[in-house]
């Protein structure tokens, strides 16, 4: 834990702000750049700068939990096993959305460049979005097996020196539903990294730095050090927490089961126990399970503390090879977010036996997802949208009402969908008695309803979750309401899977409240006043 720095701590702090500022600003351009919705009004997107060896120095803030180290590990493959070191030139692209070295999915593109300054290598800058389309059936839970969620490129130099590789552009470009949406979002992900580089350059030059690597030791250092300094007040021990979900909707559900052990400075989960691979492609890799197990134990111990490889040293996480959590070729993966949004439920309710006051109820998630394809005005379009059910009550406070967690995903405005595709929305409104009793009440789901008013059908992917199960109450708090879904006229719908929405057909859907916190017998008389006053009971 010894590290030798050359920076003040005054001089290292403002130095680690500048760099978050600098991926703050490459994030910016993305989205600013980006064609998709999804991108654009969703944030479904993260930057990281890191050292020579890989290693995250800085990661932007607004970024998506599930990309929680992922560049990181994606960079750090690529030297091992396709660019070494001494192979990358300046103005090199590399490009992947590999499942297994990304972020769990194929629609997730990866996009590393390298970082020169004064003709020497000092480091990597990557972007990792959600792309509107790879290919395959529509994105979402339909595929039978791998091969049907669309193209996947293995590690490749999208630019070699500046030159683009042209025939990877035409075959992605030959691959995918509206190609424009998903080439124009490849190419402001490339656009943040430069934007990011150039910012790090004059950062060089202000400070009068050669190189990032004594920067990079010391703010590392600085994370693990304040990490495991938490973990240390936490109580030794093996924790064990079970968990059902949804999983088809249909009555083949998944099951989750962690064992959390704290020793000292270091956090070990591990999950021998979940279910199997499902059919749906809901199955989740390792890396992409690590990032949604780690990210609610930095809530937990350390959530002040910006990210960078150095928060992630003390945790380890393990799953049995070919489980629901660490899946194994040829399953599918393309919802693999419901999954992966459920971890915290899982990982908070291990560690309420440890450290009760430190974590929060169940969350009425897994985020539901809508993604609709058709024409509109001539046009081929890819549209993503998503919705957000109640958040867990916390232990001084209620939880807020259709807030996204573990996810930060945002909504896409109702202005901009309407205008976007031929849709109507008709009813967003709160659920009254949806969020779960407790001293401290569940946020409340919300009703999200949508009719086509078009002349042709709509291609939908649907994911939603909590139909089956509820979210979990904590500490003696009462679980939320489960979610709904309704096809106006009357039909079999799925809850998560490919269907078409027909002209004049109205999609309700109900979403779930959150988990209560506490004893209900102890809540306020004055807020339970104020909650019927303001109708969120009855």
């Amino acid at each position: 834990m010894e590290s030798i720095t050359t920076f003040s701590p005054i001089a290292l702090s403002i130095l680690w702000s500048r760099l978050i500022s600098i991926v703050d600003e490459a994030g910016t351009t993305l989205q600013r750049t980006s064609f998709s919705t999804v991108t654009r009004e969703s944030n479904d997107f993260a930057v990281v700068l890191m050292d020579r060896k890989g290693r995250s120095i800085a990661q932007s803030s607004v970024s998506v939990p599930s990309f929680l180290g992922v560049l990181p590990m994606l960079t750090k493959a690529l030297l091992e096993d396709y660019f070494p070191l001494e192979t990358w030139k300046e103005g090199d692209v590399v490009m992947t959305n590999d499942p297994w070295l990304c972020a769990g999915h194929k629609p997730d593109i990866g996009i590393v460049s390298p970082v020169f300054y004064k003709k020497d290598l000092i480091g990597f800058i990557g972007t990792i979005a959600h792309s509107p389309d790879m290919g395959g059936v529509l994105w979402g839970a339909g595929s039978r097996d791998l091969y049907e969620e669309g193209l996947m490129v293995p590690p490749t130099k999208l630019i070699s020196e500046g030159r683009p590789n042209d025939t990877l552009f035409a075959i992605l470009e030959a691959n995918v539903r509206a190609a424009d949406q998903t080439i124009g979002d490849i190419k402001a992900q490339i656009a943040a990294n430069d934007q990011g580089i150039k910012s790090l350059m004059k950062l060089m030059d202000e400070n009068k730095l050669t190189d990032l690597q004594d920067l990079a030791d010391a703010v590392i250092h600085a994370s693990e050090k304040a990490m495991r300094e938490a973990l240390l007040i936490a109580p030794d021990g093996s924790y064990s927490y079970s968990y059902d979900t949804d999983g088809d909707g249909k009555g083949n559900g998944c099951h989750f089961e962690i064992t959390i052990s704290i020793k000292g400075d270091e956090i070990h989960a591990d999950y021998t126990g979940t279910s199997g691979a499902h059919p749906l492609s809901i199955n989740a890799v390792l890396n992409y399970t690590y990032a949604y197990t780690a990210y609610p134990i930095k809530c937990t111990f350390s959530p002040d503390v910006p990210n960078n490889d150095g928060s992630f040293y003390p945790i380890k996480v393990t799953a049995p090879k070919g489980c629901l959590v660490n899946a194994q070729k040829p399953v599918p993966l393309g919802a693999r977010n419901i999954t992966g949004n459920m971890l915290h439920s899982v990982v908070f309710g291990a560690l309420a036996k440890a450290v009760p006051n430190q974590v929060q109820a169940d969350c009425g998630s897994a985020c539901w997802c809508i993604v609709l394809n058709g024409t509109h005005k001539g046009k081929e379009f890819v549209e993503y949208f998503f919705l957000n059910g109640g958040y867990g009550a916390r232990p001084n406070m209620d939880g807020e009402h259709v807030l996204s967690f573990p996810t930060n995903v945002a909504n896409v405005p109702v202005e901009v969908l309407e205008s976007d595709i031929a849709v109507l929305v008709t009813e967003k409104s709160l659920v009254p008695n949806s969020g779960g009793e407790g001293q401290y009440r569940g946020g409340l789901g919300q009703r999200f309803s949508f009719k086509n008013v078009g002349e042709h059908p709509l291609n939908i992917s649907l994911l939603t979750e909590k139909t089956k199960t509820s979210a979990k109450g904590i500490l003696e708090g009462k679980d939320g309401k489960t979610g709904s879904l309704e096809i106006v006229p009357h039909r079999d719908f799925p809850p998560k899977g490919l269907d078409k929405l027909y002209p004049g057909e109205e999609l309700i859907l109900t979403l779930p409240g959150g988990g209560g916190y506490g004893n209900p017998e102890k809540r306020d008389k004055r807020l339970i006043e104020e909650d019927r006053v303001l109708g969120y009971i009855t």
